[in-house]
């Protein structure tokens, strides 16, 4: 197998920088008086649902280019004059929007990022994060469930995310736009520290609309690449590339639709590559083993890899990035963020071996495995 880890140099000094960055962060808990940290993080809500109601009235795209009143943005809206301007007021104090003038503002270098002209926004992350869907689990039932070891999302809607989601359209098409929108927070440079050209064909599982596969088929000409996803993922995906990439990258991609916990598609070679990108943190041990399950069958007698592209949580003080995504888990599914320690004895448990830990330019690891020589595993 060929050196699958590149760029190296960069990744270290992307590591570094990011270590430095979580030491600047933790300063505010190191230097403010406990009482005021402890109230300034019990109301940090209010910022962000200052920052839900601008984005859901679209602010930052009735402002544009240019600069406006309250008066010209509250007219166009149908809003209430002052109380826009005391939200826009609170927001352009944190640096979101800027007040050129009295009751004048223009987009910021932030509030750009709202902006749905922006190829790179990160709008429906907001949205999502930020509705009621997602917030009342949050706010209603979580003391409940840290007493009863239940779901929050469960408690609220009746049902699991995924559930919801095939049961209401909006919210499954927030959440596919949402989850669209992840390479605008992390960028895809990461993709760049790995050498995908090693392999004949990448498997996506769980790959949404196929935007990882085209960013990596693009550098990689002799790559083919099947995008494997629910049905009503799959279905939008079939025609929203058209005219978006070239033909020819387009005919390298095959869209399958399934249920990974069925089954999954089949491999052709040692060269085939299985990718699950931020798929097993929402899956609790029992779903992930029978995940895993399904991959070794769909392997069969090949040989073929598998990278898991997730977080890795550190046994102590972990990082505090990693920490609030392993909440968002517990509010909305079973799953959790792993130690390396339990990723080592899911993957074993059920017929893989580790191979490699890859550092790459991102929050995450590339976890990388392939079936393990001997046949004893349990499920």
């Amino acid at each position: 197998m060929k050196k699958l880890a590149t760029n190296t140099f960069r990744v270290k000094l992307f590591n570094k920088l990011m270590g430095f960055a979580s030491a600047i962060q933790n300063i505010p808990a190191k230097v403010t008086p406990p009482s005021f940290r402890l109230m300034q993080i019990g109301s940090l809500f209010w910022q962000s649902r200052a920052l839900y109601v601008a984005t859901k009235l679209g602010l930052a795209d009735v402002i544009g280019d240019a600069e406006k009143s309250t008066l010209e943005i509250s007219t166009e809206l149908q809003l209430h004059e002052d109380h826009l301007y005391r939200l826009m007021r609170m927001l352009g104090s944190m640096g979101i929007f800027d007040e050129t003038a009295p009751r004048v503002f223009r987009n910021s270098k932030t509030s750009a990022f709202l902006r749905q002209d922006n190829p790179k926004n990160v709008r429906a992350m907001i949205l999502m994060h930020n509705s009621p869907e997602m917030t009342k689990p949050w706010m209603e039932p979580l003391e409940e469930s840290i007493r009863d070891g239940g779901v929050p999302f469960v408690k609220v809607h009746g049902v699991d995310v995924f559930t919801y989601m095939d049961q209401n359209k909006h919210f499954d098409l927030l959440f596919s736009q949402a989850m669209d929108t992840v390479e605008n927070l992390t960028g895809n440079v990461f993709l760049e520290d790995f050498n995908w050209g090693a392999f004949d064909r990448i498997i996506d599982v769980g790959g949404s609309k196929g935007s990882k596969s085209i960013s990596i088929l693009k550098s990689f000409p002799n790559l083919r690449s099947v995008v494997f996803d629910r049905p009503q993922i799959i279905e939008t995906a079939k025609t929203y590339w058209t005219e978006k990439v070239p033909s020819e990258l387009l005919a390298r991609i095959d869209f399958q639709s399934g249920n990974m916990f069925e089954s999954l598609p089949i491999a052709a070679s040692d060269k085939d590559l299985y990718v699950f990108s931020a798929i097993f943190h929402g899956l609790n041990n029992e779903e992930s083993k029978k995940l895993l399950v399904n991959l070794k069958s769909a392997i069969g007698s090949n040989n073929s890899y598998v990278l898991i592209a997730d977080s890795i949580a550190e046994e102590t003080h972990i990082n505090p990035t990693i920490a609030a995504f392993d909440m968002q888990m517990l509010i909305g599914t079973t799953g959790r963020e792993l130690t390396l320690s339990e990723w080592k004895m899911l993957l074993e448990d059920s017929g893989f071996e580790i191979v490699d830990v890859i550092d790459v330019r991102t929050f995450a690891k590339f976890i990388l495995a392939k079936p393990c020589k001997s046949s004893h595993y349990t499920v």
